[in-house]
């Protein structure tokens, strides 16, 4: 039972899945009988949690739920008297399930408050071309980056930038850099340069602004961002998912 699973069986429901991914997780919910009644659980209990108990209807639809779900899959196989008692006897199997569904219980309970930035936080890798004179540094830069050592990377971009002042992307890593290091004014200001220029970088530099907000917990403004991001991004999607979960 891995959270691997219940991520990417939230990334098929949301049409997030790439068609190799696709075909992938497909072929997998034919071929193995554990994963797809995993997956079945999953988008019972995904239909359930997703309203967040706004009334007494949707908690009942849950405990109804659960408890068809307990009696599908946590039935004992048979069971044995030891010292007047009767002790119910699981297979390995049916632990498993029920493993699997207290697990996706929290899982669901602990995703469905406020969004975090954890939950949006996948960088692209960097990848700079690179330039003779400093090939060097963008080397050390995007190992460091890659690795999630935000200082170092943070040290070598801003070598690079003193000798390419106006390439954007090198700026938006630097700002990506100083977000992860909760440096939000260094972040904010880079982020808002380059959203309000003209490079290819113009809306992920939005995107990064609003997780800046999320981060700092500024919820409104974190949707003020979000709304600014047009559809024709490819940020837009997660903008979206994001802007439901505020």
């Amino acid at each position: 039972m891995s959270e691997d699973n219940y991520i990417t069986f939230d990334k098929y429901l949301n049409n997030e899945l790439s068609d190799l991914e696709l075909t992938s997780f497909k072929e997998q919910l034919k071929s193995d009988i554990d994963f797809k009644q995993e997956f079945e659980i999953y988008k019972a209990l995904e239909a359930s949690l997703s309203s967040k108990f706004e009334n007494e209807e949707e908690e009942k639809a849950l405990k109804t739920t659960l408890s068809k779900l307990g009696s599908k899959y946590l039935k004992p196989e048979n069971t044995i008297k030891k010292k007047g008692k009767l002790i119910s006897l699981f297979s390995n199997k049916q632990f498993m399930v029920a493993a699997s569904i207290a697990l996706l219980i929290g899982f669901f309970i602990f995703n469905n408050g406020e969004p975090v930035y954890s939950d949006f936080s996948s960088h692209n890798s960097l990848e700079l071309v690179v330039r003779s004179d400093n090939s060097e540094t963008i080397i050390k830069a995007q190992e460091a980056f890659n690795s999630k050592n935000y200082e170092v990377a943070l040290e070598q971009l801003t070598v690079l930038s003193e000798t390419n002042k106006n390439d954007a992307e090198i700026e938006l890593y630097k700002g990506i850099c100083f977000l992860e290091l909760n440096n939000y004014v260094e972040a904010d200001q880079i982020f808002d340069a380059i959203s309000s220029g003209k490079s290819t970088f113009v809306h992920t530099a939005s995107w990064y602004k609003a997780l800046s907000m999320l981060k700092q917990e500024q919820f409104e403004a974190c949707k003020y961002v979000l709304q600014t991001i047009p559809e024709s991004a490819d940020e837009y999607k997660q903008a979206k998912k994001l802007l439901k979960k505020l």
